[in-house]
């Protein structure tokens, strides 16, 4: 599948996180099949929707009124990070109007966007307050679904302490850094790619997050699976509303 435009999309999702309206042009438009289902697509001169990506769920919304049922990402240089394009795509029975060219009406579902960021700020917090107490634990993987959040840790060297000893230190150490209200910072970096900084410390990432902590709310742990074999340990989380 040939997806590579003249200019790829300028990512506003990436500079302005509060940006849910937007015009933009078509730059191309077409049909593929992505994740072994058939869409129509249009990619962009610049879009606001954030795609699937990071472990993080794509945005929702429509483009003129449409409704967008994905979002993808399409890596154009496997060695530059800043080198994409996007799909906006389209349930294949949709009918469809649009060509290259046309000016139309992008609007994110804002709603979904602030739930999502503040799953995926939530998802950072609890991997730096695993680590700090236990050191020996690096992570690695996040999935900031509402539905289905976690974050994976790699063991550094074997360790001792089970599932209910991860959680009855973490747990209230992950509530009492949240109430710390720190903000969340976004830095440009020249790779292209961004990083976020919490308090001291920094972590790229090129998903959406909140502008401060207590944007977020309660966050618990809900599960802990220990691989002893894999050398791997896996936090659940989910939002307290």
């Amino acid at each position: 599948m040939n997806t590579k435009s003249d200019k790829q999309v300028r990512p506003l999702y990436m500079e302005q996180q509060d940006l849910i309206k937007h015009k933009a042009k078509i730059t191309k438009v077409g049909v593929s099949e992505i994740n072994k289902k058939r869409y129509q697509w249009i990619q962009l001169d610049e879009t606001i929707f954030h795609p699937k990506g990071g472990g993080q769920p794509s945005d929702e919304g429509t483009i003129n009124g449409i409704r967008v049922v994905y979002v993808h990402k399409v890596a154009l240089d496997k060695n530059r990070v800043d080198q994409f394009e996007i799909l906006h795509c389209f349930d294949e029975a949709e009918k469809l109007s649009f060509k290259e060219g046309d000016e139309v009406e992008l609007e994110v579902d804002g709603s979904k966007r602030i739930l999502f960021s503040r799953m995926h700020t939530a998802g950072h917090v609890l991997a730096e307050t695993t680590k700090a107490i236990f050191p020996n634990l690096e992570p690695y993987h996040g999935n900031h679904d509402p539905k289905d959040g976690y974050v994976k840790f790699k063991m550094l060297r074997s360790m001792n302490d089970g599932k209910e000893e991860i959680i009855h230190k973490v747990q209230p150490q992950l509530l009492a850094n949240l109430n710390q209200d720190l903000s969340v910072l976004v830095i440009q970096l020249p790779s292209g790619m961004r990083a976020i900084q919490i308090g001291e410390h920094s972590m790229t990432c090129g998903g959406t997050h909140v502008h401060h902590l207590r944007e977020i709310g309660q966050v618990e742990i809900t599960d802990v699976s220990i691989n002893q074999k894999e050398q791997i340990v896996t936090i659940k989380y989910r939002l307290v509303d």
